[in-house]
């Protein structure tokens, strides 16, 4: 009986250490498996890591510029030069803009004359038209003086720029014609505006007493018209002979 019950025992110590054994091997191969490099596991959380890594890392696209983004010297003494040109020119254009407007007036003033001589208007007629363009006189002068005042302040040249590129070359090259074109039509502005501002200073003092008798300032008067269609024909021919390409 004692022999029996020990023969019993025996299995019990053996089958207890192989499961043991086996439960071993089992979790070894399934850690084995969880951290192989190629485990299902392991590749979403090596990727999840490195993209949240590169989320995190600061940009750098802006505190290493690349050599082309750095501005050009030359390039950038080219665009200064042309934006002065450009803004000379363009001071130029409200010269003769300003200077028009008040030609206009003074050829009308003029013309009220002659068509009345003519007999084509009344003496009413005459007079309303002197007034009209009378009126507008002072403000022609102040806005056209302020105009060259301006062009003349400025400095900027349309010469060509040596190390610049062929877009500000050419438009150096349009501006420079525009401004060479101006010229002629600037100086024969200047001329008409300065018939009227003559006439204008003598319109103020005959209102004021101060031009002589009624006669000397109608001599005067008479002598400044006959002399106003030179200029206000030769600025007319200028405004007609104007041509040149857009630069601003």
């Amino acid at each position: 009986m004692v022999q029996a019950r020990r023969a019993k025992a025996r299995p019990a110590r053996v089958i207890i250490p192989l499961a043991v054994a086996a439960a071993l091997l089992v979790g070894g191969l399934f850690a084995a498996w969880k951290f192989w490099p190629d485990a299902t596991t392991a590749g979403p959380q090596a990727a999840s890591s490195t993209t949240a890594a590169e989320s995190q890392a600061p940009s750098t696209a802006e505190s290493n510029p690349s050599p082309s983004a750095t501005a050009d010297p030359a390039s950038a003494a080219s665009q200064k030069a042309l934006e002065a040109c450009q803004a000379k020119v363009k001071a130029a254009d409200e010269v003769i803009k300003q200077g028009g407007a008040g030609v206009e007036n003074w050829e009308g003033h003029v013309q009220a004359q002659r068509d009345g001589d003519a007999g084509k208007i009344s003496t009413e007629e005459m007079k309303a038209r002197f007034k009209a363009t009378r009126v507008k006189g002072p403000g022609d002068l102040e806005r056209y003086g302020d105009a060259r005042s301006a062009y003349e302040d400025l400095d900027g040249s349309c010469k060509e720029v040596q190390e610049t590129d062929s877009v500000v070359a050419a438009a150096l090259a349009d501006c420079n014609e525009r401004s060479e074109a101006q010229k002629p039509l600037m100086a024969a502005t200047e001329a008409a505006m300065d018939d009227w501002k003559a006439h204008i200073k003598f319109m103020q003092r005959n209102a004021l007493h101060q031009a002589g008798s009624p006669g000397e300032a109608l001599r005067t008067w008479l002598r400044q018209y006959e002399a106003a269609p030179k200029n206000i024909k030769a600025f007319n021919q200028a405004t007609e002979d104007f041509e040149a390409p857009d630069c601003y």
